[in-house]
């Protein structure tokens, strides 16, 4: 049970890597640092996802801290949480969309927005670490709140919450940091086929976040799916993973073209 316990935390730790507002934000950290530093501006992942894993150990030792008094609340935060969530979801797929239409070169996000200036056009790879912290306030993601939800149903206190935090922010440094070692391949990419790939990474993170909003509103309204949080988390990740994929062939095919 514990290995499985730890499993399922460390997958939806992936998924969480895979939020679309983390997604715009490494990808725009990751371009405003490539000029300055290229080399370090590869891991803005890692440090981005360093940040955010403070707040989230943070919050899970409150949670197994409080234990039974946020038991009381823990329907409504959810419900209030996951409404936040889709709204966020959709906002930022709403943005994509009209970026996209408009041929911009990247990502948009729903928190970048509210960063102060200074971090939000920073050159300095390192602020990925500040930006991280901040977006580890609240409850806005559902693949947070059910780690949550664990750290406060395992029973085993402060520790136990923190352990379940902790392999949460393993998966969540996995996908964060290989997101911005391929944002770091395709800006680098100077061939012909980066507007298309652009495109391409641009629409999908629109679609990621439409289909987790649609996900979340269904288990709002009561809907029975025949699959867990499990199951859409792997096959999230499993897209993204796909999305990669394509932007390194397409990247390394124009490598090769440039060689010859």
């Amino acid at each position: 049970m514990l290995v499985t316990g730890a499993f399922t935390v460390f997958v939806l730790g992936l998924r969480h890597g895979a939020d679309p507002d983390h997604l715009a934000a490494i990808d725009n950290v990751t371009r405003s640092a490539y000029p300055r530093t290229p080399r370090l501006s590869r891991f803005v992942g890692t440090f981005f996802a360093g940040g955010h894993t403070v707040m989230v150990l943070a919050i899970s030792a409150l949670v197994g801290l409080l234990g039974a008094r946020l038991g009381h609340h823990a329907a409504a935060i959810e419900t209030i949480g996951t409404w936040i969530s889709v709204v966020v979801l959709v906002a930022i797929a709403v943005a994509n969309l009209r970026a996209l239409r408009r041929g911009a070169d990247r990502v948009a996000g729903a928190k970048l927005r509210l960063l102060p200036r200074g971090l939000r056009d920073g050159t300095n790879a390192l602020l990925a670490i500040p930006i991280g912290l901040l977006f580890g306030f609240g409850f806005e993601t559902s693949s947070q709140i059910v780690a949550y939800g664990l750290a406060f149903g395992n029973g085993n206190g402060i520790l136990g919450a923190v352990l379940v935090g902790a392999m949460f922010s393993v998966g969540m440094i996995c996908t964060d940091t290989l997101d911005s070692l391929f944002v770091h391949r395709l800006i680098s990419d100077r061939s012909s086929r980066r507007p298309a790939v652009m495109r391409v990474w641009i629409l999908s993170v629109a679609l990621l976040a439409f289909a987790v909003a649609a996900y979340e509103l269904a288990g709002l309204f009561g809907l029975r799916m025949p699959f867990g949080d499990l199951t859409v988390s792997a096959v999230l990740v499993g897209a993204l993973s796909a999305v990669f994929a394509y932007i390194f062939v397409r990247t390394r095919r124009a490598e090769e073209t440039a060689a010859a």
